[in-house]
């Protein structure tokens, strides 16, 4: 597998392994498949801390995914640096932000979206890019109506079957409504979130971060929660 190409980022990317333990040829191959699909290109811009062993993790997926298309770009900064990406949430490194035309698709991700969490990254790159994954159009026009502006971060478990589900689902949304925001957060790797909210299920919804809600839900349910 080539390395990624190289843009002008504060970390140098040669610094990257280009091959990441998560993801084996045939993994490649598929996402090869999804990607060669894309309508527009997407950046990667994440906010990674290279002193420490899961944002190492990180920025190596993220430079192999990278290479798997000329549409997909990568950009990565340092702690220092993470002014240059103020719409993203630095409390919880790393993070990730997908970008389309260089304005934020108000997607992002918190840590390593390993696991059952695969599905949902390449699907946020996949909706983002175009053409993306079909929505009703009734559902399509309930979406569209959402007038108040709306952070959702969508704790989970990389194990997790029904968390990937939820996080595509909210994250859709937020691509199609620039009033949304979606983030995913593997709440494994936050002890300080885990305690605030009292974490013991998941997915776990929070909307605001003040509205709470427990368990799989589709699209057309999380909807109904943010029109209230």
């Amino acid at each position: 597998m080539e390395c990624c190409k190289e843009v002008g980022d504060t970390i140098d990317l040669t610094r990257i392994p280009c091959e990441s333990s998560l993801m084996d040829q045939g993994l490649q191959a598929q996402l090869s498949g999804i990607f060669g699909k894309m309508e527009g290109s997407v950046t990667m811009k994440a906010v990674v801390d290279l002193s420490r062993d899961k944002d190492q993790e990180m920025a190596a997926f993220l430079k192999a995914v990278s290479a798997l298309s000329q549409k997909l770009d990568l950009e990565l900064y340092g702690p220092e640096e993470a002014s240059m990406v103020p719409e993203l949430n630095t409390a919880w490194l790393p993070v990730t932000g997908l970008y389309k035309d260089n304005i934020y698709g108000r997607a992002a991700f918190h840590g390593v979206p390993g696991g059952k969490e695969i599905n949902s990254f390449v699907l946020a790159i996949y909706n983002l890019a175009g053409p993306g994954q079909a929505v009703p159009g009734g559902l399509k026009k309930k979406i569209d109506k959402l007038a108040q502006k709306t952070n959702i971060k969508i704790c989970v478990s990389l194990a997790c079957h029904h968390c990937p589900v939820v996080v595509t689902a909210c994250q859709h949304i937020a691509i199609l409504n620039p009033n949304i925001e979606a983030e995913m957060i593997d709440a494994a790797l936050y002890e300080d979130l885990v305690a605030r909210y009292d974490i013991k299920r998941i997915p776990m919804i929070i909307i605001n971060d003040t509205e709470i809600h427990v368990g799989s839900k589709e699209m057309a349910e999380i909807v109904a929660l943010l029109k209230k």
